[in-house]
């Protein structure tokens, strides 16, 4: 509780387009998590306020479209409330988590609690969830952030487990409305046990992330950190606690005597001393901020940690060499002793690079794919275009790529030149298909807007839009229609360069 105000238990639910792929088990992402959140919400949240947001629902293209359907109640107001709108959810837009988190703080207003992030993708509107909640760790805001990873591949797990690591939480993942249940279940139960709290604070009173151990009778009996509450049985225990560095050492921890109680929450202050601390920043040698890449952290020929350029990390005192390998174009290093209270800037150098953009047009056509181009030089990916941001690229030859889920389009032999703010259209070689649905007597279905397409002997199988002129790469496809309305045959056809055709799925 805080402030008489009953901590909040906030769900923010993915209804983006990609929700009606499917599972290893055939099953529609969308239906079953529809059908888990549902029976998620009317379990025990005694003493908790629920709320329920939901994003990429209403509109196709909007990275605002996120809506909090269901303010904070008692769950004996909220749960019928909640389970009607998730039962007539439908699937539609991107995947706005940066903002939809940023309205959720909003939304919570003075209270503390957790927000659960249920979600089958990434962020897809060009913004960083993972600096955001990195941010609210900083300006210690009272909110934890649990993320469930819905259907990802292991890419995407990757991408979102940075929102975790930021928010000091377990990333989940679920492929099948059995781990979707049990994520669920035990983050619950982690929000809402009571146990101990461990909170750490600087010598200027902020507080701080922090690892400790309890002992009894120089026994270790348990780990604890103050990313949340820990079950603990009662008693006298000795406290060892201090910040984490990046070396994974506790640096110079306190010792204290506590006294737990099991039945009820028990904090635990740790007044620490800050290690070292260390960020990096990548520079050209005309002095333009470059995006960098991971950097590692090495001492005495062992590698001991590593950290993004937009992380400012905790490092134990000593020399390190740094290491990093910006854009896969060689790798640079920079050599650094850190001795108690410093605070480091590491500055790594790196060549010319000048400000490109690329669109990628449909050869014959005005339609401009709103896809990020890739820039690729001897089979390795060197950039991500951004369609309206463009990209900081080193002068040179490269083969254009335009990502797609079922054929990718490749163009070789693109020239970057030495001069900024170039511009490169890319002509892409297409036909057009409008996808139909009919009904029995010949006249058109239009209370259908999918179709399900994939490359003629291909696995991978992705949604279109019926009745709109869809651009595909030559070649020879199989258009699935809509099974639960009766549609569930499958059509092949050829596509060709400069032709448009109309594909019609019948009962």
């Amino acid at each position: 509780m805080t402030d008489g105000t009953p901590d909040g238990i906030y769900v923010i639910f993915d209804a983006s387009g990609s929700m009606w792929g499917q599972l290893p088990d055939k099953t529609t992402k969308l239906n079953v998590a529809k059908k888990v959140l549902s029976e998620f919400v009317g379990g025990d949240f005694s003493g908790y306020d629920l709320a329920l947001r939901v994003y990429g629902h209403r509109h196709k293209d909007d990275c605002e479209d996120s809506e909090l359907v269901v303010p904070f109640g008692p769950p004996g107001e909220v749960t019928k409330p909640m389970r009607d709108f998730v039962a007539k959810t439908n699937a539609l837009g991107r995947t706005p988590i940066t903002y939809s988190l940023s309205k959720a703080l909003t939304d919570f207003g003075d209270r503390a609690g957790e927000i659960i992030l249920i979600t089958d993708g990434i962020e897809s509107c060009d913004a960083d969830p993972c600096a955001l909640i990195k941010q609210w760790r900083e300006t210690n805001v009272k909110i934890k952030v649990h993320v469930v990873g819905f259907g990802l591949d292991e890419k995407s797990k990757d991408a979102l487990k940075c929102l975790s690591d930021a928010a000091g939480t377990e990333y989940f993942d679920a492929q099948s409305a059995k781990d979707l249940s049990e994520a669920l279940k035990k983050i619950r139960e982690k929000a809402t046990e009571s146990g101990v709290i461990l909170k750490g604070f600087d010598p200027t009173g902020k507080e701080v992330p922090v690892h400790g151990t309890l002992s009894q009778n120089g026994a270790q009996k348990y780990r604890i950190t103050s990313n949340g509450r820990f079950r603990v049985e009662s008693g006298e225990y000795q406290l060892s606690a201090g910040v984490k560095t990046i070396n994974g050492n506790l640096y110079r921890p306190i010792g204290k005597t506590v006294q737990i109680s099991a039945t009820s929450e028990t904090e635990i202050r740790a007044d620490v001393v800050l290690p070292p601390r260390v960020r990096a920043s990548f520079k050209d040698t005309q002095a333009e901020t470059r995006r960098g890449s991971l950097i590692g952290v090495w001492q005495n020929a062992k590698q001991v940690g590593t950290f993004r350029p937009i992380d400012e990390v905790f490092i134990d005192e000593g020399t390190f060499e740094f290491k990093a390998n910006p854009e896969n174009t060689g790798e640079v290093a920079v050599t650094e002793k850190f001795a108690a209270g410093d605070r480091k800037e590491l500055r790594f150098q790196l060549a010319r690079a000048v400000k490109v953009f690329i669109s990628l047009k449909a050869a014959g056509s005005t339609t401009v794919f709103r896809k990020n181009a890739e820039l690729w030089q001897n089979g390795v990916k060197k950039y991500s275009v951004h369609i309206s941001n463009g990209e900081l690229v080193q002068p040179g030859t490269y083969t254009v790529v335009m990502p797609d889920d079922l054929k990718p389009y490749e163009q070789a032999d693109v020239i970057v030149a030495n001069r900024d703010n170039q511009r490169i259209d890319i002509s892409v070689p297409v036909g057009f298909v409008t996808f139909v649905y009919q009904k029995g007597d010949g006249s058109q279905d239009r209370t259908i807007d999918r179709v399900f397409v994939s490359l003629s002997g291909g696995n991978q199988r992705i949604y279109k839009r019926a009745y709109e002129e869809i651009a595909l790469l030559p070649g020879r496809y199989t258009v699935t229609g809509w099974s639960q309305r009766g549609y569930s045959g499958s059509v092949s056809f050829e596509v060709a360069v400069g032709e448009r055709k109309q594909v019609v799925l019948s009962k």
